[in-house]
């Protein structure tokens, strides 16, 4: 929906486009490099890589910004028969987490009819550009099967595994807080790093994107100035010295 909002403005959307540098232009702005060689001119950058914010970032900017990729699995189970209306949104089945061991979260049934999607929220380190597609998160599908065992027996199929399992990544902060912030240095406010979402960064991608954009064209965020937000509390040097970042403990 987004790229096709941005299109219908005139934004040029380059599918399948790897990123491999950016620098400075030489009368000013960023330039970007692909790995066709193409470049792209521009008075500024954004950067919102996902999992390979800390490659880019590193190469870059030489500093390393603690930017983890995990592997997980999108995992669809079938619902037993009889009780497919009861987990749909329409008859008050919730969008839940379920912070135990494991920290499992699940959506009402409603993109593929007869199943639900129940996941692990989280997953082992990868390396996005070396992953094991098919079975890379681990026992992440056991583990959620035996949750669903304990509390959702009557409603959900364990037996067989999850009818489909779709590739995921994360990209963890130490502390799960953004990053949203310029890159500063030799970049200064020209380019603005959007990173480490931390697996619930989704849901937030409208504001989170208005934010970059105001940073980007303007030099400072309005719209969270006028909510109260306090940027610096996503800083990209907040793990200087504090590998923690803003955890407590």
């Amino acid at each position: 929906m987004f790229q096709a909002l941005a299109a219908k403005k005139g934004a040029v959307v380059r599918d399948k486009t790897e990123v491999v540098g950016v620098r400075k232009g030489p009368e000013g702005g960023v330039v970007v490099t692909t790995g066709t060689g193409e470049e792209f001119h521009g008075a500024k950058c954004v950067v919102t890589v996902g999992a390979w914010t800390s490659k880019l970032v590193r190469s870059v900017a030489g500093f390393e910004l603690p930017v983890q990729p995990l592997h997980t699995m999108v995992l669809y189970w079938r619902i037993k028969p009889g009780r497919e209306r009861v987990l749909t949104a329409e008859s008050g089945f919730p969008t839940f987490s379920s912070y135990c061991d494991p920290h499992v979260y699940s959506t009402p049934s409603l993109e593929l009819p007869g199943l639900i999607k129940i996941n692990y929220d989280g997953g082992p380190p990868c390396d996005p550009d070396s992953r094991d597609w098919a079975s890379g998160g681990g026992d992440v599908a056991d583990r959620v099967a035996r949750w669903i065992e304990e509390f959702m027996p009557d409603h959900v199929e364990t037996a067989g595994g999850p009818v489909s399992r779709r590739s995921c990544m994360y990209s963890m902060t130490p502390d799960k807080d953004f990053v949203i912030d310029f890159l500063g240095g030799e970049f200064g406010e020209d380019v603005v790093v959007g990173a480490g979402f931390s697996g619930h960064g989704f849901k937030m991608g409208p504001a989170v994107g208005r934010i970059l954009a105001e940073m980007a064209i303007d030099g400072k965020a309005n719209t969270a100035a006028e909510a109260g937000v306090e940027l610096g509390h996503y800083g990209i040097n907040r793990f200087d010295g504090n590998p923690v970042g803003n955890a407590k403990n």
